[in-house]
């Protein structure tokens, strides 16, 4: 629960615009009075156990960024990541953060950005479709095709350890196909 005490400081240290979009994409009330804001997440740990202020923060930002919200996505996203205390909590953080620079990936340094973000999900063991589908198509399309093939290797892998055998054959099906392709 201490975690959540000074996380509360956090939130009541924020904009009122930022504190405004995180109560709204969080559906919590989180006022100015750190007294009421610590109350607030008091509550909801104690109704959703296995939740953390980074993964709150993680999935408010993902609530953002469907509404385009991008720049309080950065920085809630980036909050998530330094408050991430595991390896899953890393992740999701990873994976919200990429989502956003995915929206601009036009622009060179949001695609980089998007990359390592990705990247960085997958080398924590990923387990959605998201970032492993976007970077091998990113790959093909560079003509990256040996790196494609590896993305797709390790989708393959993860998502049949994670129980999605639909998911691991639509890879395994793209993997094949790059593969006849370098081939060719």
């Amino acid at each position: 629960m201490a975690g959540w005490v000074d996380f509360a400081d956090m939130i009541s240290d924020l904009s009122p615009d930022d504190r405004a979009l995180l109560s709204s994409f969080t559906a919590l009330e989180l006022s100015e009075a750190p007294t009421a804001v610590a109350d607030t997440l008091r509550a909801y740990a104690e109704q959703s156990p296995d939740s953390t202020p980074s993964v709150l923060l993680a999935t408010a930002g993902a609530q953002a960024a469907q509404a385009g919200e991008e720049d309080f996505v950065r920085r809630v996203g980036g909050l998530a990541l330094d408050l991430a205390a595991t390896s899953e909590e890393r992740r999701i953080a990873h994976v919200c953060l990429a989502q956003t620079h995915f929206r601009r990936r036009r622009e060179a340094a949001e695609l980089e950005a998007f990359v390592m973000h990705c990247r960085a999900a997958v080398d924590l063991g990923h387990t959605g479709t998201f970032c492993y589908e976007r970077l091998a198509v990113l790959y093909e399309y560079r003509g990256d095709l040996d790196d494609a093939i590896e993305i797709c290797r390790w989708a393959i892998e993860a998502l049949l350890g994670a129980g999605d055998d639909r998911s691991a054959k639509r890879f395994q099906s793209r993997l094949d196909r790059l593969s006849t392709k370098r081939a060719g």
